[in-house]
């Protein structure tokens, strides 16, 4: 009976040690949690790890405390025993709740087996490496970790890692490459639309080349066309293509028999009716082909008047793109301007006299006084 009232009396004892060791462990955690004092691992001398406190201002601590990245001490196991301010911030979580959790929990799990590596005895004393953490939201930050080995020998491993926010360098890099990325795709759509343009160009000249009368006709159109459509302040967007438009606003006529284009005399009437279908002609061949501007539309309609008299769909003022009635008075100037099989060169006061003469019947009013001024001025002539 003795002997059993000794060992009620020693397990009473090792409960009350084992309360006090608790309860000092719990206040040490408290201490840390509360910023109060830092803390190390040590191992004991039986080969227990404990706490070993250090003054919340040891010069250490201090360092880590004003750090701008994110700083941590943590034992070999992953527990944290330390973090700074900026590292609460990056995973958006207070310190309290930080201090005392296991490093992991702050990891993609992605990341885990990296981070155990680096974590391991005997490797190199210094480590870097790019992994992720994770905030209290579950969303992921991109750090630049650098980790060092903070005691060694008869003490417990302890590690410190310090966290480079990488988010905006990420942000940055990412914004380069979709940046790079548009680049590329804008030269490589670029370099499609000049190909193409100078594909349908190369049409124009076999067109005009079939006609040694009106060779060079859709070429000086398209340098007065958006000559007038400058003069008028249009953006460089749709000079451009009025430009690309007019140069090949007669394409259509490669469907036009040649005898017809360099007859001498006058048409007769289903000969002129023939040469009319030349508009529908060039809108069809380009009507499949996706321009940023209504090339197929311009050519189908540089042959309609602001009276409607025009053809082939008899439109009126608004009716009409702005580009076809810049095409049309171009058009007309160069026409009258030059030679043709069935006439002599009219010259440029007769044509600019022409639509002078039937501004805003025929030809828009606003295309027409820009033209004249561009002409009286001095400031255009052909090449």
């Amino acid at each position: 009976m003795k002997e059993d009232s000794k060992s009620h009396s020693q397990l009473l004892q090792e409960i009350d040690d084992l309360r006090r060791k608790w309860l000092d462990a719990q206040q040490t955690l408290d201490a840390i949690r509360d910023g109060a004092v830092d803390a190390l691992v040590v191992a004991g001398k039986s080969g227990e790890r404990i706490f070993t406190l250090v003054n919340a201002d040891h010069p250490y601590r201090l360092l880590l405390e004003e750090m701008s990245e994110g700083a941590l001490t943590i034992s070999a196991d992953g527990l944290i025993l330390f973090c700074n301010q900026r590292f609460a911030e990056m995973v958006k979580s207070p310190m309290s709740t930080i201090v005392g959790s296991g490093i992991y929990k702050w990891v993609d799990p992605e990341n885990d087996k990296i981070l155990e590596a680096f974590l391991k005895v005997g490797l190199p004393e210094k480590r870097r490496m790019e992994l992720n953490l994770l905030n209290k939201d579950g969303e992921q930050v991109p750090i630049y970790l650098s980790v060092s080995k903070l005691s060694s020998g008869g003490e417990a491993d302890i590690y410190c890692l310090v966290a480079t926010d990488l988010t905006e360098e990420k942000q940055l890099q990412e914004m380069v490459s979709a940046k790079k990325t548009a680049l590329a795709a804008l030269q490589a759509s670029t370099e499609l639309e000049q190909s193409l343009e100078e594909s349908i160009k190369s049409i124009a000249y076999a067109v005009e080349s079939r006609d040694e009368y009106t060779a060079g006709h859709m070429k000086r159109v398209g340098q007065l066309a958006p000559a007038i459509a400058r003069e008028l302040g249009l953006s460089e967007d749709m000079i451009h293509g009025i430009e690309l438009a007019s140069t090949i606003h007669d394409v259509g006529k490669i469907s036009i028999p040649v005898e017809i284009l360099t007859k001498p005399g006058k048409l007769s009437n289903v000969e002129y009716m023939l040469i009319q279908t030349h508009a529908e002609a060039g809108y069809d061949i380009v009507k499949n082909i996706k321009f940023p501007w209504p090339i197929a539309q311009m050519i189908y309609q540089h042959h309609e008047r602001m009276d409607g008299s025009g053809y082939p769909q008899g439109l009126k003022g608004d009716e009409i793109l702005l580009g076809s009635r810049i095409i049309a008075v171009a058009d007309v100037i160069e026409a009258m301007s030059t030679h043709r099989p069935y006439r002599f060169v009219l010259g440029i006061d007769a044509a600019l006299d022409e639509i002078k003469q039937h501004r805003g019947t025929l030809y828009d009013a606003q295309a027409v006084d820009a033209c004249i001024k561009l002409f009286k001025e001095k400031r255009f002539s052909f090449s």
